[in-house]
């Protein structure tokens, strides 16, 4: 299965299609800057919590189970304005379930 992170996005997306590779390398630029301060995000990602719950609502689709998973956390947590956050969990979620399961590409 091929990763198509562009299926779902928490940023504009007239920007997002009109800019696809400005946005990505701003996106990227973004999420490194938030990754190197742990403080910037407002999440703490409990693997065992999410590998469970991709194993029984994921059915193989990382990029939709990933942008679920971001969107509920953020609405449960009143940060549904925080479209950083929710982009930097979505790819955080993307990365971690590659990693930590087998034939997902």
């Amino acid at each position: 299965m091929k990763i198509d992170r562009s299926r779902f996005c928490f940023q504009e997306v007239e920007e997002a299609q009109k800019n696809k590779s400005t946005l990505n390398t701003l996106l990227q630029g973004i999420n490194a800057i938030m990754e190197s301060i742990v403080e910037a995000k407002p999440y703490v990602l409990d693997w065992d919590h999410v590998l469970s719950e991709y194993d029984q609502l994921g059915m193989g689709d990382v990029c939709e189970f990933a942008a679920s998973y971001s969107f509920g956390w953020h609405a449960m947590n009143l940060k549904l304005k925080d479209n950083a956050s929710k982009q930097s969990m979505y790819n955080d979620i993307i990365d971690g379930i590659i990693q930590k399961r087998q034939n997902i590409k």
